[in-house]
């Protein structure tokens, strides 16, 4: 029974690693593209070929928005990037219980083990006993 439940649980971690390297590479990606945006905006200077007070103010207010982009990308990122840290955690506890599972499984296979070997030794000395009153009675 013990044995089902623990292998119900080490499915339950692969299918927990398995959306921690998801989350990963969303994060991963979610931090490219905010590293993409900063670097377009950053290139997006003044040229001096830009005279006209009506270019400079669309930059300026392309710049605005771009930067507010930028911001809720990044905080996209941050929170890919705790979700990740979340199913880390998670990740590692199950591990730690699954691991405790095993352990309660190893005691009860070898308190098992020591039981028939107790058994065995008794029967072993049930045996030589009988074995040395025949030899007594016989001997006689």
């Amino acid at each position: 029974m013990l044995k089902k439940y623990l292998q119900t649980q080490q499915d339950n971690f692969d299918v927990m690693r398995s959306r921690h390297s998801q989350l990963q590479r969303q994060a991963e990606h979610e931090q490219q593209r905010s590293s993409l945006l900063t670097q377009h905006i950053n290139s997006m200077e003044t040229s001096r070929q830009m005279v006209c007070s009506l270019s400079l103010q669309n930059l300026s207010g392309l710049k605005v928005i771009m930067h507010d982009m930028a911001q809720q990308q990044q905080h996209r990122s941050d929170l890919a990037q705790q979700e990740v840290a979340m199913q880390q955690q998670a990740c590692s506890k199950q591990a730690a219980y699954n691991l405790a599972i095993e352990q309660v499984l190893e005691k009860r296979r070898q308190r098992q083990l020591l039981q028939q070997q107790r058994r065995e030794q008794k029967q072993q000395d049930e045996l030589a006993m009988q074995m040395y009153q025949r030899q007594r009675v016989l001997g006689c």
